[in-house]
């Protein structure tokens, strides 16, 4: 093989190599978080039927079932929810 394709291809292959090379945070370089994956698409009719459901502690009404579970609430009932309670 002749000596300048050696040497091309030997920096090619150091390019590569140096191009996936992972820095790790340190002093200089603070960990920057991933950005928050975005939500599941729903598509949800807009029909009028409202729904009160729950997630955790927190109740909440919505438009309709559809809605609710995409938001990842869990329906306990058929209308709006109620002060004190479903």
């Amino acid at each position: 093989m002749k000596p300048y394709l050696v040497r091309a291809f030997s920096l090619a292959t150091v390019l590569v190599l140096a191009g996936c090379l992972e820095t790790m945070p340190g002093p200089d370089r603070p960990h920057r978080p991933r950005p928050p994956r975005p939500e599941k698409p729903a598509i949800c009719t807009r029909e009028y039927a409202p729904v009160c459901a729950v997630r955790g502690r927190k109740q909440e009404t919505f438009g309709n079932a559809c809605m609710a579970r995409a938001k990842g609430y869990n329906v306990i009932g058929q209308g709006e929810c109620r002060r004190g309670g479903r």
